[in-house]
Order: C-alpha cells, then sequence, then structure tokens
C-alpha cells in the first residue's frame, strides 16, 4: 500500500501556520499531527509514503525525509513527478494525475493507494483520499480515517 502524503494542511495545520513561519520554524512539522500519522504507519509496516505536496517544488529529498522519525523516515520512499507544464492544464485534478504518473513510473498501477490531502478536490470525487481539516491537520479522526483505509 502507498500512501501520497501532503504537508501544508496536514503535517502544518493553519491554525499554527504563522508560528511556523518564522525562518527557524521553516522546515518543522506539528509534532501533535506527524505524532497521530506515525502511530497509525507503525501499525502498518508494510506502508510505504510518497511525497506529494508542493514541498517537492522546495525542498529536496534530503531535507524532507529526515523530518519524520528515524523507523517512518525510512517509508519514505520519493516524490510525485512533476508533470510536463504543457499538460498541466488540461486536467482539473492535477495531484491525482501525478500519483497515477508516479504509479505508472514505478510499475505500480495495480497497486493500492490513498491520498492524504486538504485539498480533496485535487481528486475527482472516487478517489480514495483522507481529506484533512486543514484548520486542525492530521488528528486522530483522520488517524482513524487512514487506518480504515489501511486495514
Amino acid at each position: 500500500m502507498l500512501i501520497f502524503l501532503d504537508i501544508d494542511g496536514v503535517l502544518i495545520p493553519n491554525r499554527i501556520y504563522e508560528k511556523y513561519a518564522e525562518p527557524e520554524n521553516i522546515i518543522k512539522f506539528n509534532s501533535a499531527c506527524l505524532n497521530h500519522l506515525e502511530n497509525v504507519l507503525r501499525s502498518y509496516p508494510n506502508v510505504r509514503v510518497v511525497i506529494s505536496s508542493s514541498w517537492r517544488e522546495i525542498f529536496p529529498f534530503e531535507v524532507i525525509q529526515p523530518l519524520f522519525s528515524p523507523d517512518i523516515a525510512i517509508r519514505i520512499i520519493g516524490f510525485t513527478p512533476f508533470l510536463n507544464p504543457k499538460n498541466i492544464h488540461q486536467d482539473k485534478y492535477l495531484r491525482h494525475q501525478e500519483v497515477l504518473e508516479y504509479l505508472r513510473q514505478n510499475q505500480a498501477e495495480n497497486s493500492p493507494w490513498v491520498a492524504i490531502d486538504h485539498i480533496p478536490e485535487h481528486y475527482p470525487p472516487d478517489a480514495p483520499v483522507v481529506a484533512i481539516d486543514d484548520y486542525n491537520g492530521f488528528d486522530q479522526n483522520s488517524a482513524k480515517i487512514l487506518s480504515e483505509y489501511l486495514t
């Protein structure tokens, strides 16, 4: 199973975004949100995580991966690919297209997956998405919904 993970609004809730926008906090996740996510992941050791966040446009993989606990960081396996700029505006579900392209590039088209995103509109209505309330970020309710997808 693969998880396609957004970051802003998921691991950095909007309610504390101003605090996290300070230079010393710019590359930190909210500890409560991160703990909720990592605790779910620890219950499902075969799950791997791919970063689908716009963070991949700013920070290299080597910067993002160590932000997770070491036992989880080794399960963060990459980024979704950047699509051809000429094709970006041809589909309103851009992040979904990036997920599909990742699966295609990795010969994993038949692999089960779920996205975690605070903007579920990045995906078609029938896509497997844990929609996050960006004010609170990944919380206990989000953990319960993700667990249901992973079970």
